[in-house]
This record gives C-alpha cells, sequence and structure tokens, in this order.
C-alpha cells in the first residue's frame, strides 16, 4: 500500500513538474520546449521537490503552501529583477522543512525509547 501512495505522489509530482515548466516556458518565453540537458536537470529538481512539497501538503496544508510557493523562487523568468538571488530561499525553506520532519521523528523515537 505504500508503494501505490508514494508512487502517486511521484507521479503526480512529476506531472506538476512538467506542467510549471512548460507554463513558464510558454508565458514567458517562445512555446518551444527543447528536450535537452537542462530540461532533463530542472525536470528533476523540479520533481524531487514537488514530491516534497506534495508530503508536506499532505501533512499541513499552509505548510504545503509555502513549499509549493518557494519552487516558484526557482525560475529567473517569474521574478526578472531577481534572477539568480531567490532560489536560495527556496533550499532555505525545504531544509527548515526536512530538518523539522527528521527532527520530530527522531524525538518520537527518542520519546517512545525511555
Amino acid at each position: 500500500m505504500l508503494k501505490n501512495i508514494n508512487l502517486k505522489k511521484a507521479l503526480s509530482a512529476v506531472m506538476l513538474s512538467l506542467s510549471f515548466i512548460y507554463l513558464t516556458n510558454t508565458l514567458f518565453e517562445n512555446n518551444e520546449l527543447y528536450f535537452d540537458t537542462n530540461f532533463f536537470v530542472s525536470l528533476s529538481i523540479y520533481s524531487i521537490l514537488s514530491f516534497i512539497a506534495l508530503y508536506g501538503y499532505d501533512l499541513n496544508k499552509l505548510i504545503g503552501l509555502i513549499l509549493f510557493t518557494s519552487i516558484t523562487f526557482l525560475s529567473p523568468n517569474l521574478y526578472p529583477d531577481y534572477a539568480g538571488e531567490l532560489f536560495p530561499v527556496t533550499y532555505v525553506v525545504f531544509a527548515l522543512f526536512l530538518t523539522y520532519f527528521i527532527g520530530m521523528g527522531m524525538y518520537k523515537k527518542w520519546k517512545t525509547s525511555l
């Protein structure tokens, strides 16, 4: 059962990342989508972050929305004045979420072992 849930989230994350890449490409550049190395690197990064954001959305709706909003900071087309300056914010937000999630798991494991 756990494999099916993770597979659904993984497919949803890939679909979200493809749609985000396609929308930002068509809205701000041209309608052509090139399947080169940059596309596959972007797809993998957006997919991983979308998977984590979907997991955060299942835990808490506000956390999930914050994670999804921070994913938009990766695209330099959405914020042309801050091109290349906002992506650390995304990684810090995701690192904070992951350390909080891992820390809570460690705390629960420690508390039950007493």
